[in-house]
């Protein structure tokens, strides 16, 4: 055997066989170094927020070998990497790793890549804690126009478990751009108020912990722009939030680092507890699920642009994830205005109200007739009129019988159907016109007699002409007086109505004969008939008639 270099990397082997029979040979050459098996130590970590930096030796005189190293750490993945340390202390750092999250790392070595040493026993170690806060600002306007409120809210989130993260508090500190920076401590809370000028202004606000301070979170305060229109509301039905709030909005060329959308957890029930959301730049939508929101309960989503100068509102709009028909009944305003043939309601309703379970899109007003030849309490319904205009608060119900109780039932319309009713019973008036007709006929009739009483004998020689006794009639002047002197007392003493049908049937019918009637002997009758006498009649067709009236 023997070594062909200087290191001994190269050896050739030859076998040499000899018998009676004669001799053989065989030769093997081989690089040492392929045969090496790198032994490697861990010797420290040091670790980060994100990553860690691991440090290993590799035993023996190996300088010379190409060395390649494989670190694995569980959880993740691994990396292999070369190692031509001078020392045999070989470095490398490993990244995108979980903050305050626990690993464990091993290390292997090869010379090469062909065979692969031994990996080391596994080390475990924990990433930094991490600790971000997400800023978000409400600003009102004081009576001051050179002064503002700014109310800064801010969630700190501290991903891992790996150990507990103790925030000792906060610092708030805001500047202008010309002037210097004031800062406020805060302890425990996860808001403050500030106070601050018309102009634009900065904004950082950083955890305190027990390893130092955490990465500042920046936003920034537009200045005061006394021009600027709001937005007007938006409202979507709940029909299309089945399952949450699907979210929309234009796309705003400024919006150049996103969008935030802002809503109270409670909806407009105050005080406000709010929350939002960041948008990234590109999107214009946000879905937000039902289970996180409550049905009957309006929500307000402001939608604000992420511009160079700070956050714009673009949008407002407004919803519910599942719309309730229980909104309160209406006020009525009493005494309500009636005729005999009409009555109009009133009303007092704030449609705008945002506790209202539901949009209100109308309202409901159900009118029933009280009938009082039936069972007690018991009612029938007439007709519905329906107000399509959730601002107008009053309507005229015509058509109504006189003097005639009624029932009426007013209630807020929403997507779901009627609320609850308020109800108010009244009589419509009595038609005294129609009465008036009535009693006054038999008056005016009663009057026109009176006249003519004293002018009897005149009417009695102008009238002669006009009648006649037809032939083979008995008519006794007396008898006739008597009739009709009380008829006309027995017509006096009946209430008047009105006659709506009448039928006249002819029982019997004679043929036309001449006779001559001569005047009766003058007899002292009385009342306004004893001047009538009778003359000459001829072709009389004697008919008995039959009058049949209905009184309504």
């Amino acid at each position: 055997m023997s070594g062909t270099s200087s290191v001994l990397e190269e050896y050739n082997i030859s076998l040499v066989v000899k018998d009676q029979l004669g001799e053989e040979t065989a030769c093997y050459s081989f690089n040492i170094s392929d045969r090496v098996f790198p032994v490697v130590e861990l010797d420290r970590l040091s670790p980060g927020v994100t990553d860690v930096t691991v440090f290993w030796i590799i035993k023996g005189n190996l300088t010379q070998l190409n060395l390649l190293c494989q670190v694995a750490t569980d959880p993740g993945s691994s990396a292999e990497l070369s190692c031509n340390s001078v020392s045999g202390l070989c470095k490398t750092k490993l990244e995108h790793l979980l903050p305050n999250t626990y690993y464990s790392i091993r290390v292997r070595c090869s010379v090469n890549g062909k065979l692969w040493g031994e990996w080391t026993q596994p080390k475990s170690f924990a990433t930094d804690v991490l600790v971000t806060l997400d800023i978000w600002r409400r600003i009102n306007q004081l009576s001051d126009l050179n002064s503002r409120q700014v109310t800064l809210l801010w969630t700190p989130y501290a991903p891992g478990s790996a150990t507990m993260v103790n925030i000792q508090g906060y610092i708030v500190q805001w500047w202008r751009e010309d002037q210097n920076w004031t800062s406020k401590n805060v302890t425990r809370q996860t808001q403050a108020n500030i106070f601050i000028g018309p102009g634009q202004y900065n904004v950082t606000v950083q955890a305190v912990l027990h390893t130092g301070l955490s990465i500042p979170a920046h936003i920034t305060i537009p200045q005061r722009d006394d021009g600027e229109n709001l937005p007007v509301e938006k409202r979507f039905s709940s029909n299309t939030t089945a399952t949450g709030f699907s979210l929309s909005w234009d796309k705003q060329d400024t919006a150049t680092c996103g969008y935030i959308v802002e809503w109270c957890v409670l909806g407009n029930v105050e005080p406000c507890t709010l929350r939002w959301i960041k948008v990234p730049e590109g999107n214009n939508t946000l879905f937000l699920h039902a289970r996180d929101f409550k049905e009957g309960c309006r929500y307000t989503f402001n939608i604000y642009g992420c511009t160079e100068n700070g956050y714009k509102l673009l949008e407002t709009q407004t919803g519910y994830s599942q719309e309730l028909k229980s909104v309160l009944s209406p006020s009525l305003v009493e005494p309500v205005q009636c005729t005999s043939s009409s009555v109009t309601l009133e009303w007092h309703y704030n449609e705008d109200d945002p506790s209202h379970p539901a949009f209100i899109t109308g309202y409901l007003v159900i009118v029933q007739e009280e009938e009082s030849d039936i069972l007690p309490d018991h009612t029938t319904n007439l007709f519905n009129v329906l107000v399509e205009d959730p601002r107008s608060k009053s309507v005229t119900i015509e058509g109504l019988q006189p003097n005639q109780e009624y029932s009426f039932f007013v209630s807020a319309l929403t997507k779901e159907g009627p609320g609850q009713t308020a109800s108010i019973t009244m009589r419509t008036r009595t038609n005294y016109s129609a009465h008036l007709a009535k009693i006054l006929t038999p008056i005016l009739l009663l009057c026109c007699s009176v006249p003519l009483w004293h002018q009897r004998k005149l009417l009695k020689s102008g009238l002669t002409g006009f009648f006649y006794y037809p032939t083979g009639m008995n008519i006794k002047t007396l008898e006739l007086d008597d009739f009709l002197y009380e008829t006309s007392v027995w017509l006096q003493s009946q209430e008047v109505k009105e006659c709506s049908t009448c039928d006249i049937e002819c029982l019997n019918t004679r043929p036309l004969n001449e006779t001559t009637l001569t005047d009766p002997e003058p007899l002292d009758t009385p009342a306004w008939f004893s001047a009538l006498s009778f003359g000459l009649v001829t072709g009389l067709c004697v008919v008995s008639r039959r009058l049949l009236c209905t009184v309504s």
